[in-house]
């Protein structure tokens, strides 16, 4: 019986690779072309595709945006505010692979029709957003496009949905409001009016003394274009802004730009909306220092609202006096840095809360008030040990801060802080 089995099992096998061989009925292979098709959906979603093969044709290549909250090469969005979501859809087509395109479709209640299509500014979509940057109740688009030959400019696209007068009932055409090649943007209601403004940051490669420059621009409403307000020189120092964040204080608007430097250090370019002369302007002293400089430091903490009061604290680094830091396996000696961030008060830095000292990759930190000026430090970089010493005695520690891997509630690896005591006692007990 065993063997009768077995024989069945192998003519159908043999059968089985028969057909696939001969390409019998039933059967098909794959062609380049039917691989790239968009996968079939269902429901409302395939009534958007099949709008968009008729529109398009079927053989194209999605393409999905790089970085952002949109994630898929259908992005849905109401975005003229009729209470019916647009659909933007991102493909290359097999003779342009290089080439993306953004194809838009409309609902008008009952179906979905083309109304536009769009030749992109790159191959790849970086990032999809959507503002309304004149308040008019509609959104423009801000497609941000993968520029191959550079590693840090990209170009930004704005559109925006107008009706286009043709007399069709589909009375929606798309217009380029604006082509920006940059590094970065941000978007916010810059001089406190009630529309916001658009600002970018370049990067000018060719030009080692200004590398990076900031540009604020602001869409007129009455003919849909964006006007020039002013531009900023970032320091000459500064290889990349990365992070922006800002505040309000006394109905000044202040932006805070943190920037990694070219020999690795970090700084915080503080600039404030100067509604009198409509510029952005950087922020100084009452003795006209310039407030960005005393914020260059060594680590990569970012500027942030750290006592929830609404205003934006500065990582400011200083030495700890007499202390360092030691790399045994190197034998490099460091002074020992610590942290405290601090706000801008009537033009001077003043501290917001207490120093800490952070380790080096900032995975652990540890409050150094209390001890400011009162003991010698040491850091051990290899194992991750803090030892305090009385100025008259450096051979023995008064006590010591180990930083241990341990496990939250839930199972998550994390770093603790555990004390001893000259006699090697757990005074976190």
């Amino acid at each position: 019986m065993k063997s009768a089995a077995y024989c069945v099992k192998l003519i159908l096998i043999i059968l089985a690779c028969g057909c696939l061989l001969t390409a019998c009925s039933g059967f098909e292979f794959f062609s380049a072309e039917q691989l790239i098709r968009p996968p079939k959906l269902t429901g409302e979603n395939a009534l958007i595709q099949k709008a968009f093969e008729l529109a398009v044709g079927k053989d194209v290549m999605l393409v999905s945006p790089i970085s952002g909250e949109y994630r898929s090469a259908f992005v849905q969005f109401d975005i003229d505010g009729d209470s019916f979501e647009e659909n933007l859809v991102f493909y290359t087509t097999v003779d342009s692979p290089n080439e993306a395109h953004i194809h838009f479709l409309k609902y008008d209640g009952e179906n979905w029709f083309s109304f536009g299509d769009i030749t992109g500014n790159g191959s790849d979509v970086y990032d999809v957003r959507f503002f309304d940057l004149d308040r008019n109740g509609s959104h423009e688009i801000a497609v941000r496009w993968a520029v191959a030959d550079s590693q840090k400019n990209k170009t930004l696209s704005l559109y925006k949905l107008a009706a286009s007068g043709s007399g069709t009932g589909k009375e929606t055409e798309v217009l380029t409001l604006s082509v920006i090649p940059m590094y970065d943007y941000i978007v916010d209601d810059f001089d406190l009016d009630g529309q916001n403004e658009l600002l970018y940051s370049t990067s000018n490669s060719s030009d080692q003394e200004q590398p990076f420059r900031i540009s604020l621009i602001k869409l007129n409403p009455d003919n849909a274009s964006f006007e020039f307000v002013c531009e900023v020189q970032l320091s000459s120092s500064v290889t990349a802004p990365v992070n922006y964040i800002s505040d309000t204080d006394g109905g000044v608007y202040r932006l805070f730009i943190d920037c990694q430097n070219y020999d690795g250090s970090y700084m915080t370019e503080i600039l404030y909306y100067d509604k009198e002369n409509s510029v952005l302007s950087r922020m100084q002293s009452e003795e006209g220092a310039n407030l960005t400089d005393s914020t260059i430091r060594s680590s990569g903490l970012l500027s942030r609202d750290v006592n929830n009061d609404k205003k934006i604290e500065i990582p400011v680094e200083r030495k700890y006096k007499g202390s360092v830091s030691i790399d045994y396996e190197t034998g490099t000696e460091t002074p020992m840095i610590l942290i405290c961030y601090s706000k801008i008060t009537d033009n001077l830095m003043v501290p917001a809360e207490a120093s800490y000292f952070y380790s080096p990759d900032n995975s652990f930190r540890f409050k150094m008030e209390d001890f400011t000026e009162t003991y010698i430090a040491v850091y051990d970089i290899n194992g991750s040990q803090l030892r305090f010493f009385m100025p008259d005695n450096v051979s023995t520690p008064v006590f010591t801060v180990n930083y241990v891997e341990a496990a939250d509630a839930n199972g998550k690896s994390e770093f603790r802080v555990r004390i001893y005591d000259a006699e090697n006692e757990d005074l976190n007990e």
